[in-house]
């Protein structure tokens, strides 16, 4: 199998490079062992559906954010808990003025938002670039701001898991905030995505990293995709950065 070619993609993402290998029917697969082929379910193309969700946010995040910036959880107090629609005017309303006290100060605002009001009571998560939180706080009257900070790693997956995870039963019912995931600014910049063809013999079962990076062991999966019948391998590396190396 192994001396066959096959596609790899390869996404970069900030200091994570994401890597796809999978065959194609546009390469001889004779040879190739393939599993066993069934249509999916709808509960397939649910659970599909949310992991590319995931993997577009996670690349979102990775891109465009890191050590400092802030993820930003906005309540709203017990007394005062808005309907979806009065929610997502005092939402517009914050990130209008959080706009403009970046541009105050000389900077731009990048967010990424995420809504979740009916697990929980309405609540807003935000991820921005890094900024004085205390200044923040005077344009939210409406509950109380929670601020924690990005890490060094520039792998930031779990938070994409976690925000995914907070709209899944609620984004996409009529009375939904957004009716989307999540919202973005528009400055937001895209990961590099390539991919290119394989002939080599290189498809093994521990990946190798590329120099300057490093493997992130739990992110390896093998298997047979549902999808082609046909064999896959995902795995990501972390840019190795000089602080982390000393």
């Amino acid at each position: 199998m192994d001396f066959l070619p096959y596609l790899m993609e390869i996404a970069d993402s900030g200091l994570v490079r994401e890597v796809t290998k999978k065959y194609s029917s546009r390469y001889g697969r004779k040879g190739i062992p393939r599993g066993n082929n069934r249509n999916p379910t709808p509960e397939d193309v649910k659970l599909q559906n949310e992991r590319n969700a995931v993997t577009k946010l996670r690349r979102l995040l990775n891109c465009n954010f890191g050590h400092n910036d802030i993820h930003l959880v906005l309540t709203n107090k017990k007394e005062d808990r808005p309907d979806p629609q009065e929610g997502r005017a005092r939402l517009e309303q914050f990130l209008r003025d959080l706009r403009k006290l970046y541009r105050d100060h000389g900077q731009e605002l990048k967010y990424i938002c995420v809504t979740e009001y009916k697990n929980h009571a309405i609540h807003h998560h935000l991820v921005i670039n890094t900024f004085d939180v205390r200044l923040i706080t005077e344009l939210w009257p409406y509950g109380e701001i929670h601020p924690s900070y990005l890490d060094k790693t520039g792998q930031y997956g779990r938070l994409a898991e976690y925000l995914i995870k907070e709209t899944r039963k609620t984004y996409c019912e009529e009375d939904a905030v957004f009716r989307k995931r999540w919202n973005q600014s528009r400055n937001l910049k895209k990961p590099i995505v390539k991919v290119v063809v394989v002939q080599r013999n290189s498809w093994t079962k521990d990946p190798k990293p590329v120099k300057g990076y490093v493997v992130e062991k739990d992110s390896i999966i093998s298997g047979i995709s549902a999808v082609t019948g046909y064999p896959f391998q995902f795995y990501s590396m972390v840019r190795v950065e000089p602080y982390r190396r000393n």
